[in-house]
């Protein structure tokens, strides 16, 4: 009889309750061996050196070292797969888990509940389901940061004498009415960078789909609203877009248009496990705009959006997907790249640096 692979995890917790209570819901499942537990976020970046787990449960806010700044160490150093767990009840917690993301964690949990909790077999099986997933993503030094707007601004004129001149796509900006972007794993600081360094005169609307917890959607939203140069909404549905806003989901809803200028917020089945859904944004978007809109498929594991990457390219879209070298998790871009979708196969900057150009010719 084969032997069960088991994923090796490190459980990171200041707490001895919640440190007993992670352990526990790990141990009912056999596919798991915890293989530490520690208290702060130094022994965690001493241990992860030595032992190397499959995965990391990372707490937030531990003496000697938070989850931060551990984060940012073994990112930078000796990358694993590093899952945040927080109190989704806790706004300064929720904010620090943001900034966790951004130093290379691939994605936020809330804390399961407790046995006796009606809702403590679900969270214990979102736990369980979430360190099984990520356990399998292949993550690498990636924490540095993107190039700052002088340097794109090198790009566009590189671009400019050279991308440019060979596009067979639409070359006028008008042509263009709506930018849809999705991301899941790695995507957070991706989408940071590009809102951030997007000039507040983009004359099109953009909707983003970045796969989150539902509890943690409007607390996504509020932190890249302090970056961003462009205004920042949750979208309601029949809501007309303004042009240069951004527009996400409400927690667990998709996102995508009712018909030009308006959006559509919808309660629909999830995809594939997914709500929001990338795809669901993609196929919307195309019905509505055609040809007319910009498909951008940034980080992420799985293959969610790829397909109908591929449809908004096979209809004469103008379709972006991360490069390898600077995604966090290659799967979604990567794949709609294998299946033929990407017009374009970009780094974050030269993704700001294209948009600016197709927009400001």
């Amino acid at each position: 009889m084969k032997a069960i692979r088991k994923i090796r995890v490190l459980i990171v917790e200041d707490s001895k309750v919640n440190q007993e209570l992670l352990k526990g819901l790990l141990e009912e499942d056999p596919v798991f061996e915890v293989i530490g537990v520690v208290s702060n976020g130094a022994d965690a970046v001493k241990f992860v050196t030595g032992n190397l787990p499959d995965v990391v449960s990372m707490d937030i806010y531990m003496p000697v070292m938070d989850g931060m700044e551990a984060t940012r160490k073994i990112m930078q150093f000796t990358p694993v797969p590093i899952v945040i767990v927080s109190s989704f009840y806790n706004t300064s917690e929720v904010k620090m888990s943001f900034s966790i993301l951004e130093a290379g964690a691939l994605t936020i949990l809330p804390r399961p509940y407790g046995p006796g909790h009606l809702q403590y077999q679900q969270t214990a099986r979102i736990y369980r389901n979430t360190l099984k997933m990520m356990a399998e993503v292949k993550v690498k030094t990636i924490y540095r940061s993107f190039p700052p707007i002088a340097k794109i601004n090198q790009q566009i004129s590189v671009f400019h004498s050279t991308v440019l001149s060979s596009r067979s796509r639409s070359a006028t900006p008008s042509d263009y009415k709506i930018i849809a972007i999705g991301a899941s794993a790695g995507g957070p600081q991706v989408i940071q960078f590009i809102l951030k360094e997007l000039p507040p005169s983009l004359p099109v609307p953009v909707l983003i789909v970045q796969h989150i917890d539902a509890n943690f959607a409007k607390g996504f939203v509020d932190w890249i609203s302090s970056f961003s140069s462009l205004p920042v909404h949750v979208a309601c549905h029949g809501e007309m877009m303004i042009p240069g806003h951004v527009y996400f989901p409400p927690g667990d809803h998709h996102l995508g248009a009712l018909s030009p200028g308006v959006i559509a917020v919808r309660k629909k089945p999830p995809e594939k496990g997914l709500r929001p859904a990338v795809s669901f944004l993609f196929r919307e978007v195309l019905a509505v705009y055609g040809k007319s809109a910009i498909g951008i498929l940034l980080s992420g594991m799985g293959s969610d959006g790829a397909e109908e990457l591929k449809m908004l390219y096979d209809q004469g879209a103008y379709t972006i997907a991360q490069d390898a070298s600077s995604s966090l998790v290659h799967g979604m871009p990567g794949e709609a790249i294998r299946i033929g979708g990407a017009f374009r196969v970009l780094s974050p900057g030269e993704i700001v640096a294209e948009i600016i150009e197709l927009f400001h010719k």
